[in-house]
């Protein structure tokens, strides 16, 4: 195609692979009415990379990049450990993000949640994180899903989803989350912290669920009630979990399927837990 061809010329080569500037995708997608994600898949189908990836390429390939495009992922709670993982997915160019959480930005948010500002206080999670989302990465097709993630919405919400990631702070919705994901063959990045633990693990279809291992009389909340919830906590945490989703759509790497990954950062203990 000419638009090809143009940005192709436009572009720039850097150790054999040709770089297309950020400015020329964004002009062309403007010129041709286009929206910017087709032109990023269109170059790397044809091996040229969007200047926005170029640093994601060593590790990525094109062809991770291009299946990160084409991807769609669902974050269930943008607070603390769901604004985080927004912000690394959009960076690392997940093309769809759906946005779940009905809830607003409180003075308490402040001290941990990456979307959480003075100005914005009282503003929607999911606005906030969609609005965050389109500052860092105009590419990202943004569904935003303002409501409870409950029995009434729980199916429709997961329709779709290649990855699912629970940034939930309640095992009610947690229980419900793995159960319909399951019946759905979506995998789950389950997250959750407390003081200066924190854990990780990943949910495959067909396999059982945290409280099918634990039993069924886990408690609502966990220890965040008595330890609060410090601000590096949900940010390593979230990094893992964004981590564990991206290995997930890119097929790579060894992933948190068996193993419960428990962390103590006030002891610098890190664990492996075999659940059975």
């Amino acid at each position: 195609m000419h638009i090809l061809k143009r940005l192709q010329s436009e572009g720039s080569v850097k150790n054999g692979s040709t770089i297309v500037p950020f400015k020329s995708i964004k002009t062309a997608s403007m010129e041709y009415n286009i929206p910017e994600k087709s032109l990023e898949i269109m170059l790397l189908e044809e091996g040229l990379i969007p200047e926005r990836y170029a640093r994601n390429i060593g590790t990525y390939e094109v062809s991770g990049q291009l299946l990160l495009l084409k991807s769609k992922v669902m974050v269930v709670g943008c607070g603390g450990l769901g604004g985080w993982n927004v912000e690394i997915l959009a960076r690392a160019g997940v093309g769809y993000l759906r946005l779940v959480d009905n809830d607003h930005f409180v003075a308490h948010n402040l001290n941990r949640q990456l979307l959480a500002m003075e100005s914005s206080l009282q503003e929607q999670k999911v606005q906030a994180a969609a609005k965050r989302i389109k500052e860092v990465n105009s590419s990202v097709e943004v569904d935003v899903c303002p409501c409870l993630f409950d029995e009434k919405t729980a199916r429709r919400l997961v329709e779709g989803m290649d990855v699912a990631i629970d940034a939930l702070d309640n095992n009610r919705s947690r229980r419900l989350l793995f159960e319909v994901c399951r019946s759905k063959e979506i995998p789950v990045v389950h997250g959750a912290i407390g003081g200066f633990i924190g854990q990780v693990k990943v949910i495959m279809p067909g396999d059982p669920h945290p409280f099918e291992i634990l039993g069924e009389d886990v408690p609502d909340k966990g220890i965040e009630v008595k330890l609060g919830t410090p601000p590096q906590t949900p940010a390593l945490i979230a990094t893992i979990q964004a981590n564990e989703a991206i290995k997930l759509l890119l097929k790579k790497g060894e992933i948190l399927k068996d193993h419960l990954l428990w962390i103590d950062l006030e002891h610098n203990e890190w664990m492996r837990l075999k659940l059975s």
